[in-house]
């Protein structure tokens, strides 16, 4: 895990909640974590991709930067996606989805260059490509420059996976976890909750109180990964379930 690759790990944070996010991922470890429009961004390996995942209290997503290459027109889009790697992330036995958004660039027509990209994963590596995949390719094109990015998560990260049931018009968890934090809240204060519906700030100042890892009862995207690695996952998740009250929280 030491020899891991270095690339831009990126936060996708609630709007307006990226400074609290910013403090969040500073409290947990994550060296470099700098707020930026839409969330945070830091340099890190897979290992702090499976971190994020499984610590943070407040992401909406955690997407990994694979890569980007200058694409003016899609002739070259297409030559460069064929030549992108894909085998030493993407696995030929998972679906794959591809998602595209052009921005200022010569390249504008996104579903021209979902197919190009698709083409070149399905043709290249032999992946099948699925609208509906565990794994999506999200591919931003913004003044000639494409940049790929996984979404490590999978489903949003305010499913933490163990809540049975849910009130109408329900917080999200990662909301009411950065909204604990902006409050101050260590895990150590007594909370009140006048409101309660279906329970997300005390349960969520339950859980920070006893030390549990937001996303220690669900699976994530990463683990269909060629970058997986089963027997690492495991042993981070067995010395990261628990995070001592007010450690995540300075």
């Amino acid at each position: 895990m030491s020899s891991s690759p270095t690339f831009e790990i990126f936060l996708v944070a609630i709007p307006g909640l990226e400074a609290a996010l910013t403090d969040e991922a500073k409290a947990c470890g994550f060296q470099g974590a700098k707020q930026v429009p839409g969330g945070v961004r830091f340099d890190g390996g897979w290992p702090e991709v499976w971190r994020a995942n499984l610590q943070l209290r407040g992401a909406s997503r955690v997407l990994a930067r694979i890569g980007s290459f200058h694409a003016a027109h899609l002739a070259q889009l297409d030559k460069r996606a064929r030549a992108f790697p894909w085998r030493t992330i993407l696995r030929r036995d998972v679906a794959v989805s591809v998602e595209t958004t052009c921005k200022k660039s010569k390249i504008y027509h996104s579903g021209a260059a979902t197919q190009r990209i698709a083409t070149a994963i399905n043709e290249e590596l032999g992946a099948t490509i699925s609208d509906d995949a565990d794994v999506v390719i999200k591919a931003r094109i913004e003044n000639d420059l494409l940049t790929l990015s996984i979404d490590t998560s999978g489903g949003l990260l305010h499913k933490r996976g163990s809540k049975q049931a849910t009130a109408k018009a329900p917080l999200r968890e990662t909301m009411a976890a950065l909204f604990l934090r902006q409050c101050g809240y260590t895990g150590h204060e007594p909370v009140l909750d006048p409101m309660c519906g279906s329970g997300t700030f005390i349960i969520e100042a339950a859980e920070i109180a006893l030390g549990l890892a937001p996303g220690r009862n669900r699976r994530f995207a990463f683990e269909h990964l060629a970058t997986f690695d089963a027997k690492a996952w495991e042993k981070m998740k067995s010395e990261n379930l628990f995070i001592p009250p007010g450690e995540g929280t300075s």
